[in-house]
């Protein structure tokens, strides 16, 4: 990969040289969005919610789709192998990996090819009961101290917290690729070079090099 001459030098760490772990961020970033949605509900949309589940779910799936694309990469030949050892793993072992198969893209698929939803809204009483929205289009606020959640209503996963499903699955991604990077001997959070993926050079008290600059000199410059 050819980089811009003000980038080679540029530290990160291990993790964001992998396109899924760039994906898993933005699947991170769904389910938070997601998760404010549902804690301000009161007077929005119903249906908003939707957009948000089938936008996370859908970039969750894409990150495992990518490690194809990771263990083709240009990174170093130990973390495309064992890149590639996870994706065959997943592919192989499905009953270990159901959180995939059963639920990221089972529901993907079901919204993108026929648009049906697997997950559902309903609302939580207090007392743990459920019931309906009041309304069709519209969540209100109501007086029986009711809070808005979603759940899965068939599948493997029938019954459960839809967004705590989600979390989990985001749990589930990072572990894979975590695992993977570890195996093939390096830390996820070690910082390495964009150009050359050498970690920071060593110096006598400490790294030389700034990981969000890339740039040594102030630091040396610091140096007592």
């Amino acid at each position: 990969m050819t980089l811009p001459s003000q980038y080679p030098n540029h530290h990160v760490p291990v993790k964001y040289f992998l396109a899924s772990y760039r994906a898993l961020s933005d699947g991170r970033t769904g389910v938070r969005l997601l998760e404010e949605k549902l804690d301000k509900s009161t007077r929005s949309l119903l249906s908003e919610w939707k957009v948000l589940w089938i936008g996370t779910c859908t970039i969750l799936r894409t990150s495992i789709d990518l490690f194809r694309i990771d263990g083709e990469s240009c990174l170093a030949p130990r973390i495309r192998e064992e890149i590639q050892a996870e994706w065959h793993a997943i592919r192989t072992e499905k009953e270990k990996h159901a959180i995939f198969w059963e639920f990221l893209r089972k529901e993907r698929d079901s919204v993108i090819h026929q648009y049906e939803w697997r997950a559902y809204e309903t609302w939580i009483k207090p007392d743990g009961t459920f019931r309906g929205p009041k309304l069709s289009l519209l969540i209100m606020e109501d007086d029986d101290g009711a809070k808005p959640a979603i759940l899965m209503k068939e599948g493997l996963f029938k019954g459960r917290d839809s967004l705590e499903l989600l979390r989990d699955g985001v749990d589930w991604v990072e572990e894979r690729i975590f695992s993977a990077v570890r195996r093939a001997g390096f830390d996820p959070e070690e910082a390495r070079s964009l150009g050359s993926f050498l970690p920071l050079p060593k110096i006598e008290g400490g790294l030389l090099g700034d990981l969000s600059s890339g740039d040594g000199d102030a630091e040396k410059d610091n140096k007592p």
